[in-house]
C-alpha cells in the first residue's frame, strides 16, 4: 500500500446529499476552508429509482480521530442526508503470471482473470500481501489504490 503523507493509515468517508452542483460546490468549499487533508475524492450519482441525489467518497490521509472530526463536520451541511465511514480497498491489475490463484488465496483477497489480465481487489495489506508472493513473476501491473469502495449502488463517477 502506498505510503500516506503523514504515515497514517487512509479513512475513507462517503456522503449522501442532494441538491445538485450548489450542494457540491458547499461541500468543496468545506474540505478545502477546514483543510480536510483529501487524498482521494469520487463523485457518483445514485442509481435510478433512489434519492436522485449523489454521493462522494472521500479518502483522508489523518488519524480515526479526526477523520471523525471531519465526518461530524460534513453531516452538518444542510444538504447532506449521510455521512459516515466507507470501506478502503486496493484494486492490482497484473498481467497473468504463475501462482497468482494460490497467493490470492493465501492472502484472502478476491481475484479473477479477464482476458489474460488478473483482476485483483481487497485490503489493501492484503494485496500487498498477495503481490509480494508473486515476486518476479508479475510481467506488468497497474496499481489502483487505495481506493474508497462505496456502499450502495451508484451511476456515473467524476
Amino acid at each position: 500500500m502506498p505510503e500516506s503523507a503523514t504515515g497514517v493509515a487512509m479513512n475513507t468517508i462517503e456522503v449522501r446529499f442532494t441538491g445538485g452542483m450548489l450542494a457540491l460546490n458547499r461541500l468543496l468549499m468545506t474540505l478545502q476552508n477546514k483543510r480536510m487533508p483529501v487524498a482521494g475524492f469520487t463523485l457518483g450519482r445514485e442509481a435510478q429509482g433512489e434519492s436522485g441525489g449523489m454521493r462522494a467518497t472521500i479518502l483522508l490521509d489523518c488519524p480515526p480521530e479526526s477523520a471523525q472530526r471531519y465526518t461530524a463536520l460534513i453531516s452538518a451541511l444542510e444538504d447532506v442526508t449521510e455521512a459516515g465511514t466507507a470501506e478502503t480497498i486496493e484494486v492490482a491489475l497484473i498481467g497473468a503470471s504463475k501462482g497468482w490463484r494460490e497467493a490470492a488465496e493465501q492472502s484472502g483477497i478476491e481475484a479473477h482473470e479477464d482476458d489474460g489480465t488478473v483482476v485483483a481487489s481487497g485490503d489493501p495489506e492484503k494485496v500487498e500481501e498477495f503481490l509480494a508472493a508473486l515476486g518476479d513473476s508479475v510481467e506488468a501491473m497497474v496499481r489502483l489504490g487505495p481506493v474508497a469502495h462505496p456502499a450502495g449502488r451508484a451511476r456515473g463517477g467524476v
